[in-house]
């Protein structure tokens, strides 16, 4: 009967003067020691997580690539080839992420675009991250969502790719793919096919297709599949459609820095069937670092390098929420193949914020090409910053 316990707690035989742990009075008396230590706990991993795992020191500019040092060039050469389907799978890397960017249409025409992705950081701890915006071309609504989750949601399987959580799904294997998406007011579900083989890209001179070198950054993988058939259905506002379009699918990986980097991207795809990727890098002082490209069209993909292809803005957006100036509107040449683009965005105002899950914002939208050849296409505006932390990287010695 437990008799003894009940005299020592009944007999009123308790502490006198001083709180036993554990009771009201005692967090009472020292709720804000316990607050504080909790406070400084939470603290602790926001720091380890956020700050210690994503940033790091700003590169410095970086020489010309002939004039780099040979430890670069020998570090890539004795880097794995790519290999597929194994390849689709999650690293044991630092840096990676799948995405899916693409335009979408109704059998009585009405259009869409729209982005999804997931990173899967591994530093000092393993954390993913989803983004997924959609664009209503009628309207010129823009939805997005977003999220974030300790670990990898992934299934393991070792010959691509399976990631859930909540109403998120990306699932990869080989040329069939999946993606589900949903968020406030809207929602995804797509199933997504390819006839090609997937495009690994290169910069003319280096050692190893599928490799890309950021310098200070560090290496990164990077192959895609451009031009993927897609059919599903899409949500807006509880209206079910059916939709079908082009997708375009990019996988990058590796032990690189991209918090190091700002980068200009255009993924397009003309209507004469080319496909064109455009890559530029710079360190966050606007330094360059790597411009290169694909030209990808019947199943011949061609490497292309800096001298290969221009790329001028002459025209800005201004994020309200931000303050960052996006450089929106472009000219494209490719002077070899003909090709000169004018690149206009479908929406200005499509930029991700992204601050409450990887602490940045960057602009991410379907683009249209017209000039010597017409299409559609996807531009991702990465590393800007608000224009007076701009000015302090220019004066910082």
């Amino acid at each position: 009967m437990n008799t003894g316990i009940s005299h020592t707690y009944g007999s009123g035989r308790r502490l006198r003067g001083k709180a036993r742990p554990g009771s009201s009075r005692w967090f009472r008396r020292y709720r804000w020691l316990v607050i504080g230590g909790w406070l400084l706990m939470v603290l602790a991993v926001v720091w380890v997580v956020f700050f210690r795992s994503e940033r790091a020191p700003v590169a410095a500019a970086l020489p010309p690539a002939s004039d780099r040092p040979e430890v670069t060039t020998r570090s890539a050469a004795a880097m794995p080839p790519v290999r597929l389907p194994a390849d689709d799978a999650p690293h044991a890397m630092l840096t990676e992420w799948w995405y899916y960017s693409g335009h979408l249409q109704t059998a009585s025409g009405e259009r869409y675009s729209f982005h999804l992705a997931t990173f899967l950081r591994q530093g000092t701890l393993t954390h993913t991250v989803f983004h997924g915006s959609l664009l209503d071309h009628q309207s010129g609504k823009l939805y997005s969502e977003q999220s974030r989750t300790a670990g990898n949601p992934s299934d393991g399987r070792k010959d691509g790719f399976d990631f859930s959580h909540g109403p998120w799904q990306m699932r990869g294997e080989g040329s069939r793919h999946a993606a589900k998406m949903a968020g406030k007011g809207f929602a995804l579900d797509l199933q997504i096919t390819d006839t090609l083989p997937p495009v690994l890209h290169q910069a003319p001179g280096t050692p190893l297709a599928g490799l890309l070198d950021f310098g200070a950054a560090g290496l990164s993988y990077y192959t895609s599949r451009p031009r993927m058939a897609a059919e599903g259905s899409l949500t807006i506002d509880g209206k079910s459609v059916q939709v079908t379009g082009d997708v375009w699918f990019d996988h990058q990986w590796g032990d690189f820095e991209a918090a190091q980097l700002r980068w200009n991207w255009f993924a397009l795809q003309l209507t004469d069937g080319a496909d064109i990727m455009l890559f530029e890098l710079f360190d966050r002082q606007g330094a360059p670092v790597l411009r290169m490209g694909t030209h990808a069209k019947a199943g011949v993909v061609t490497a292309l390098g800096a001298q290969d292809f221009t790329t001028s803005s002459h025209g800005t957006w201004k994020s309200a929420a931000s303050g960052v100036v996006y450089p929106v509107d472009w000219t494209i040449s490719l002077p070899a193949r003909g090709v000169r683009l004018k690149i206009e965005p479908v929406l200005r105002a499509s930029e991700m914020d992204a601050r409450t899950t990887t602490l940045n914002v960057y602009w991410e939208g379907a683009v249209k090409a017209s000039g010597s050849h017409t299409g559609l296409g996807f531009m991702e505006l990465s590393g800007y910053s608000p224009p007076a932390e701009q000015t302090r990287n220019r004066n910082r010695p």
